[in-house]
């Protein structure tokens, strides 16, 4: 059977049964505690910067925090706090079947933009912006989907937003074996990295992933461009 962490103390669960062989887990507040899930946020901050994960590609409405309804009159609205970039062309104002798209554009190229009444919107540092020429509709629901920065262990309940949280258990195994200049740990947190690479890469089940030939793109039968 697969091994099945979610939570920081599932982790240090394992941790210990590897590093100690001892059914007895340090606790909140412990010296072994406090360094191993220091060791588990070096991991995730490693995971992080290896790859454009899945798993860190959200919506708004998912998000803890951030502004995610319009006020009559107001342009600008706050983004989540682990905000990094958006993932949508567009940001939808409304719900169900009447939902209005606003045009994201760069923030470096909104001085174009800015004589128009034309429905765009674009992202700063911590807010969405709006065209303020427009009149933006009251209390209707902002949607977008966003790369958010990884969520960091903050307390036993944290959970894990990598697919496979076994290689931050081997990354901090690695890291206190290191001085016994055992490398194993190393080697299965490597395997477990490229592992979730693999499998974040893989395209869905019947989702084309190879070029498109001239007949499947319609080039030479009259219906492409």
């Amino acid at each position: 059977m697969a091994t099945i962490i979610s939570t920081a103390d599932n982790a240090i669960g394992y941790l210990n049964t590897l590093y100690n062989a001892s059914s007895t887990a340090p606790t909140s507040g412990e010296e072994d505690y406090i360094v191993w899930t220091s060791l588990f946020n070096i991991a995730i901050n490693l995971w992080e910067m290896e790859d454009l994960w899945k798993e860190l590609v959200v919506k708004l409405a998912d998000a803890p925090d951030g502004t995610k309804t319009t006020t009559t009159g107001t342009y600008s609205y706050a983004l989540p706090t682990l905000f990094s970039f958006p993932m949508s062309g567009f940001v939808w104002l409304g719900s169900g079947t009447s939902k209005t798209p606003y045009k994201v554009v760069k923030v470096q190229e909104k001085q174009l933009y800015e004589n128009n009444s034309d429905r765009w919107c674009y992202f700063s540092n911590t807010t969405l912006e709006f065209n303020p020429n427009l009149t933006i509709p009251n209390a209707q629901t902002i949607s977008y989907n966003y790369y958010k920065q990884a969520t960091k262990i903050a307390s036993g309940s944290t959970v894990f937003e990598m697919s496979d949280p076994m290689f931050a258990v081997y990354y901090a195994l690695s890291e206190l074996k290191k001085e016994e200049g055992d490398s194993s740990a190393a080697a299965l947190a490597t395997q477990k990295l490229n592992n979730m690479q693999d499998v974040n890469e893989m395209p869905a089940w019947y989702q084309q992933d190879s070029l498109l030939n001239q007949t499947d793109a319609g080039f030479g039968t009259g219906s492409g461009g």
